[in-house]
């Protein structure tokens, strides 16, 4: 999920949900990471890079966008489990 310039997306890279920033210079478009998504035994938990995350109000809003949607997913498959 792309806002403006902040996306939320899972990194292969990483083995775990990222934020990050997407911003353009001479040579095309780069990005960096605001902010990793770790999953604990209680749902989900955002750790955020330096200051990047408080630099951009557009990462807020992903954010929390992103925080919800991985513990609506932690909470089902917990409710899952517990059906077994």
């Amino acid at each position: 999920m792309r806002f403006r310039n902040i996306e939320f997306r899972w990194s292969n890279c990483n083995k775990k949900y990222e934020l990050i920033k997407w911003y353009t210079h001479n040579s095309g478009d780069s990005c960096y990471v605001v902010a990793f998504f770790n999953k604990t035994t209680e749902g989900y938990d955002m750790e955020t890079v330096g200051d990047r995350f408080f630099e951009d109000k557009d990462a807020w809003v992903v954010g929390k966008y992103g925080l919800e949607f991985l513990n609506a997913i932690f909470q089902i498959e917990q409710d899952e489990e517990e059906l077994k």
